[in-house]
Formats: structure tokens, sequence, C-alpha cells
């Protein structure tokens, strides 16, 4: 949930596969502040490149947008996989999670 675990894994050769689902927001926040657009601005955020960030930790970044971006998975995995491999998975932002939603009726 850290960078430091990711640090650590890089350090220790763990090939570990993390796959952080990407709406360039906090998807719970957005449920929970069930605010405006204007004041939703504060839980959205302008698009980061994870994957960049992961290489210059010395991990495997890979950028997943459809799944013919797959195939550099399929390497990591057909690989010595000496370091930890994170999957930045861009998915829609389309109002989040149904099932988070649902947790938040009334709050």
């Amino acid at each position: 949930m850290a960078i430091s675990e990711l640090e650590t894994l890089v350090r220790e050769r763990i090939p570990l596969v993390a796959i952080v689902y990407n709406d360039s927001s906090y998807g719970a926040e957005v449920h929970h502040f069930d605010a405006t657009e204007e004041e939703l601005e504060v839980v959205r955020f302008p698009s980061v490149d994870i994957a960049a960030i992961a290489r210059g930790y010395g991990a495997v970044g890979v950028t997943v947008r459809s799944v013919y971006d797959l195939t550099a998975v399929q390497e990591w995995l057909d690989g010595a996989r000496e370091a930890p491999l994170v999957i930045d998975a861009r998915i829609a932002s389309d109002g989040g999670a149904w099932w988070l939603a649902e947790a938040f009726k009334g709050h």
C-alpha cells in the first residue's frame, strides 16, 4: 500500500505482482463525498504514470489500457521474474464501483 514496500520487494528480488486499478481518483471517496462535480475535484487527480514510478524503483512497470497491453505481463511471467511487477491498470472512471455506491448510501 506504500512505496516503501515496493523498495523492499525490489531489494529482496521478490517476484510479486501488484495491480493498481487506476481510475485517477480515490474511488471510495467519490461515493463517500456524494458531492457536486466541483467538490469532487479534491478526490480526483490528473493521470499519473504509476508504471514509470515502479520502474524508477527498479521494478518492472507496465501500463495496461487494453488486452493487447498484456503482452508485457506475459513476458514477465515467461522471464526470470527477478523483480516485482507493477501493473498500472487504467480503468474507466464512470462513477465508481456499484458496490461502493451501495455501501455508502445514507452516509
